[in-house]
């Protein structure tokens, strides 16, 4: 025989049950209704976080930046000019390089839209980003973006090691059969790549990469979908 006690907690199990089981009825009624409306809104929440975002070019910050006498990629009369601040050792330039590059390059580079000129902001916790900057400069701008892609492409053989300069040395005579030593070992470049450094800070970078797009400034390795809206809006 139950006590009271026991038929009071055995009415309070049941009701928590019919509550549970008209809530489960709510969310599978009229086809699975509530149920299917709560996943369409994750699923849309996932797709918008995951999405592309939006900038809009006309709001973009512009600045009159100079192209000084760094080398350029495509065509020097392209009508859209991008200036590149940007750091080898940067892991978003990186990204940038191989995820977004390509696709200017073969949309609007080699379609003589637009011509890129990258410019030096090594960062200062970057040990070999400024030794790397000047190693590009060294094997001269016929051979820049040829070594620029070298650096990039092989980051873990110079980026964080002690010994960077006598890589950076041979993968110049290596690859691209220029001896840079002398010009490394008495930091000829140093220079120009300061200048870059000071140029860049002018204009009010502060991280890499930093992209002006005909003056309109982006900071960041944004997706090419941004960069393809603030492009067309130049041409």
């Amino acid at each position: 025989m139950f006590s009271k006690n026991n038929n009071s907690q055995t009415l309070w199990v049941g009701l928590s049950f019919l509550a549970v089981g008209l809530i489960i009825g709510l969310l599978v009624s009229s086809n699975g209704g509530l149920l299917s409306e709560l996943r369409d809104e994750t699923k849309n929440g996932a797709q918008g976080e995951q999405g592309v975002p939006e900038v809009n070019p006309d709001e973009l910050d512009v600045v009159d930046v100079s192209v000084d006498d760094d080398a350029v990629l495509g065509d020097p009369d392209a009508p859209v000019t991008i200036v590149e601040f940007s750091d080898f050792q940067c892991p978003y330039c990186h990204s940038f390089y191989e995820e977004t590059l390509p696709l200017l390059l073969e949309n609007y580079v080699e379609t003589g839209k637009v011509k890129i000129i990258y410019r030096d902001f090594p960062l200062s916790g970057h040990a070999q980003a400024n030794i790397a900057a000047q190693a590009a400069e060294c094997v001269g701008d016929e051979n820049y973006y040829a070594f620029h892609d070298w650096l990039f492409e092989n980051l873990p053989s110079w980026s964080g090691n002690p010994e960077a300069m006598e890589v950076l040395i041979a993968a110049a005579q290596d690859n691209l059969d220029v001896n840079i030593r002398t010009c490394l070992e008495s930091s000829e470049m140093a220079d120009e790549v300061n200048a870059d450094l000071t140029a860049g800070r002018g204009y009010g970078v502060t991280g890499t990469p930093s992209f002006f797009i005909n003056g309109k400034k982006l900071v960041g390795a944004w997706p090419y979908e941004v960069f393809e809206s603030v492009i067309e809006s130049e041409l």
